[in-house]
């Protein structure tokens, strides 16, 4: 008898979603040299999809309006794209466009969940029609991503509209090495644009404030840190990295490799000589030529705009990043060359260039890794790059405590050479640079913040069991209401209370909001897992904006802490803190904003705008420099 037929409910769904896209961006499938690796295949978690692509995450909505007109979505249950990987690349079908930005976003999101030990989730908002601007208790399921909503040479993430706007402009009449002359751009199809624009959107998911510029650092952080996740993620992709390790004999810092540089078409076809952005050389404006660029510590001290000020930042990783993999694959080259060091003439063996393609992503990957997860350690305001650099190391020590490989102290030491120095330490050892336990910490707190810790374990709880993402939001939007409660009324007692707002930076007089809480499953350096709450707690206050000669004006300033408890002990691991009552870090803000308010012609004929008013940060910030 033949068997009988398999019910739908039998028939597990497939572990990933194999989608063709572009490896970098199209300009690679213009050279011979390139067309190898012109194309890869993204290989993603599974979900089920509707036409758009519409997915758990991410929703696609073609709208042109320059055109005005919406673009037919994709389908990519369609039997026929399931079949082949999805669509076949090309830069004139608006539905590969809508493809590719769903895959590289996705792609993106992967890597930061993996990295962090949850999921993830985009800022929350008002609800619709609500005046409140602090109301964040409506859940944004999806980010938005329109691939052609910009006739300009622009792609920016939109916090107020939670969405990717990603723009297509004709390229620029010279240097038609590999793009024609006032031919089409789209940024969609680029992959270092995309992931840069939703990184932008998880980072602005977990730290909200980061946006607002306080300090020269916030916005080029924001940008830096795009642009890492960018760079980072080119190491997850085989057939490139072999190939480029192959060209170069696996001097992956050299000149002719590309995984050093970031959306080449974008930068030729706007009229530069090349990449966008290098993180480890550019182009000599004067000569035309390539050249690596040498750490400068001053570098710091007069670079302000934001893209070239995160290009330091980027280039310190980076750095890191080389020294990382040339120590990990130093063994292989001495037995591949009998203790010589130098490479015999001709191509390296295939098996050698596996073996160095497997090092480099691994480095990639624990570096990629250690600048997320960092996040969690970062104060919830006016974030400095020294503040960064400790929060990456404090983050990798919770995790390897031995750093047996020297990762840490390849941070420190990039950071080093370009004066990226926090403010508060003498020494730049690893161990100095980790934040201070609440037993080291010149500010006391009592044994009631611990009390709380052992409450917050019920909630811990609910939430490794939460059904979907909406579910966790609301868990922890509660989390945040009780956190609030306990802590307003601890603060109103005496003594102990006060003590306990000094501890977290607070003002006990004052509101305060507890902004986000999150909880995260993390493993341990022998396997066990446990489970951290990291909580932030933000107050503001107006005062005088720096070098206004109009009592009225005021600025907002920001203070508070992150706390992060384990729970399984429980214990409070650390108290972040940016204090209120910080007297040189208010005068630090007044005089930067004073110094912005008077750069440029702008401020000659339109008032700074207001915080409230400033609601498009990256718009015009992106403008022609993603």
């Amino acid at each position: 008898m033949p068997a009988a037929a398999l019910r739908d409910s039998e028939i597990s769904p497939p572990v990933y979603r194999n989608l063709r896209g572009y490896a970098l961006d199209p300009s690679l499938a213009q050279t011979l040299r390139t067309a190898p690796i012109s194309e890869i295949v993204f290989r993603l978690p599974w979900e089920e999809l509707a036409p758009g692509p519409v997915g758990e995450y991410l929703e696609v909505i073609d709208y042109d309006p320059a055109a005005k007109c919406f673009y037919e979505p994709v389908d990519l249950n369609q039997q026929y794209l399931l079949a082949q990987d999805g669509l076949p690349p090309s830069e004139g079908t608006p539905q590969f466009h809508q493809q590719m930005a769903y895959a590289v976003a996705q792609l993106t999101i992967h890597n930061f969940e993996r990295a962090l030990g949850r999921v993830t989730l985009w800022s929350p908002g008002p609800p619709a029609n609500s005046s409140k601007t602090y109301d964040d208790s409506h859940f944004v399921q999806r980010l938005r991503i329109y691939p052609h909503a910009l006739r300009e040479a622009n792609a920016y993430y939109s916090p107020a509209k939670k969405a990717l706007l990603l723009g297509y402009f004709a390229a620029a009449e010279g240097d038609p090495a590999d793009h024609i002359p006032g031919g089409l751009v789209f940024t969609a199809i680029s992959h270092d644009i995309v992931a840069h624009e939703t990184a932008h959107a998880l980072l602005d998911g977990m730290h909200r404030r980061l946006s607002r510029a306080t300090n020269p650092d916030m916005l080029a952080f924001h940008e830096g840190f795009a642009d890492i996740v960018a760079l980072f993620q080119h190491f997850t992709f085989p057939e490139i990295l072999r190939h480029q390790i192959g060209q170069t004999r696996g001097e992956i810092s050299s000149q002719e490799t590309l995984l050093g540089q970031l959306a080449t078409q974008f930068g030729r076809a706007t009229g530069a000589r090349g990449a966008l952005r290098e993180a480890i050389g550019g182009v000599d404006k004067k000569t035309g030529q390539w050249k690596p660029r040498d750490p400068n510590p001053a570098d710091i001290d007069v670079t302000m705009e934001p893209h070239e000020r995160g290009a330091i930042l980027v280039a310190a990783i980076f750095e890191a990043f080389l020294s990382i993999y040339k120590s990990r694959v130093s063994d292989l080259l001495r037995l591949y060359t009998s203790g010589t060091g130098v490479l015999p003439a001709g191509s390296v063996h295939p098996d050698l260039v596996n073996r160095l393609s497997e090092e480099a992503t691994n480095a990639a990957s624990q570096v990629l890794t250690m600048c997320i997860r960092g996040l969690d350690y970062c104060p919830p305001v006016d974030l400095t790059f020294g503040e960064y650099l400790r929060a990456v190391v404090t983050a990798d020590y919770d995790a390897f405590p031995e750093d047996r490989r020297n990762y840490r102290v390849a941070f420190v030491e990039a950071f080093r050479r370009r004066g990226l120095y926090p403010r508060d330490v003498r020494t730049l050892s690893a161990e100095n640079l980790r934040w201070r336990s609440p037993e080291n910490d010149d500010r006391r707190a009592s044994d009631k913040l611990l009390q709380l810790l052992i409450e917050m374990r019920e909630h811990a709880n609910r939430h490794r069991y939460a059904g979907s993402r909406e579910e966790l939001f609301r868990l922890e939007h509660d989390t945040r209401e009780k956190l609030h409660g306990w802590l307003d009324d601890h603060f109103k007692k005496a003594a102990e209370g006060k003590r306990d707002a000094f501890f977290l930076g607070l003002d006990p007089e004052h509101s305060f909001q507890v902004h986000s809480a999150h909880f995260a499953t993390r493993t341990g350096p022998l396997g066990k897992s446990y489970t951290q709450l990291i909580t932030q707690l933000i107050q503001e206050r107006k005062v005088p904006a720096g070098g206004s000669d109009v009592e009225s004006d005021t600025m907002r300033f920001e203070g508070g802490s992150t706390l992060i408890a384990n729970l399984h002990e429980p214990s409070l691991a650390y108290c972040i803190r940016k204090p209120i009552d910080s007297i040189t870090r208010r005068h630090r803000q007044q005089e930067f904003t004073s110094e912005s308010a008077n750069a440029g012609l702008r401020s000659t004929y339109f008032p700074v705008p207001s915080d409230e008013d400033v609601r498009e940060p990256f718009a015009l910030l992106h403008r022609g420099q993603m």
